[in-house]
């Protein structure tokens, strides 16, 4: 049973904002959950990934015409590659560019069924999915737990003026939570505008994580131990 799907770690980066925001926005946030899709259903050893732009549609909650857009811009970035078959194939075919051995986890069965659900229109809602993509990279080993402080979200491109309505969104749609700390001075729980969990990661699979991102070669080879 697959756990988890895995996209490039290098998709964030700090001098590199792939998913821009203005008059591409929604662009941006289709190309996002094109990669999220991609992400889920890529093979674990060559990387690529066959789907029709019907299946796509499903999944992300996007229509056709900007899905379209969204895979064109992941090709444009260099992120995704799309392989030639001709006109008469039903599916695209497409492969993932992973420029290093390093990848990060994204939730399989949470984000098969609920990314169709996130809002596909508004700076607020690519500012959540971008911020989205910052907190998986850095969640902790062994753990759901990552801690990025608001200038960490600013150093990878995030607007900080959209980012506290966008962690809401991220909140409500159970994508993430805050964390919480027990005070034994005050005898209660604190909240940390720095740390958060990320929800919906099954537990059975956490002791692959590295703090970063995994190698592949490793999990292949726990794998089959």
């Amino acid at each position: 049973m697959q756990d988890f799907g895995s996209i490039p770690y290098e998709v964030v980066l700090e001098k590199q904002d792939y998913f821009p925001a203005g008059r591409t926005t929604g662009v941006s946030i289709a190309a996002i959950k094109c990669l999220l899709v991609f992400g889920l259903y890529n093979d674990f050893r060559t990387k690529e990934v066959s789907l029709s732009l019907s299946q796509i549609e499903d999944v992300t909650g996007c229509s056709k015409p900007m899905v379209i857009e969204g895979i064109k811009q992941l090709c444009s970035c260099g992120i995704v590659t799309k392989v030639d078959q001709g006109k008469t194939n039903v599916k695209g075919k497409y492969i993932i560019n992973f420029p290093s051995k390093r990848f990060t986890q994204i939730p399989y069965h949470f984000l098969s069924y609920q990314l169709r659900n996130f809002p596909n229109k508004g700076i607020t809602a690519l500012v959540a999915l971008k911020a989205y993509l910052i907190l998986l990279k850095f969640r902790n080993n062994h753990t759901s737990q990552t801690e990025v402080s608001y200038i960490g979200f600013a150093k990878y491109g995030i607007n900080l003026k959209h980012l506290s309505k966008a962690l809401a969104i991220l909140i409500s749609l159970d994508y993430i939570s805050i964390f919480k700390q027990y005070n034994w001075d005050e005898k209660g729980y604190n909240k940390s505008c720095n740390n958060y969990k990320i929800l919906q990661f099954p537990k059975t699979f956490t002791m692959y994580n590295k703090i970063d991102a995994i190698d592949f070669d490793s999990v292949l080879e726990d794998g089959a131990t």
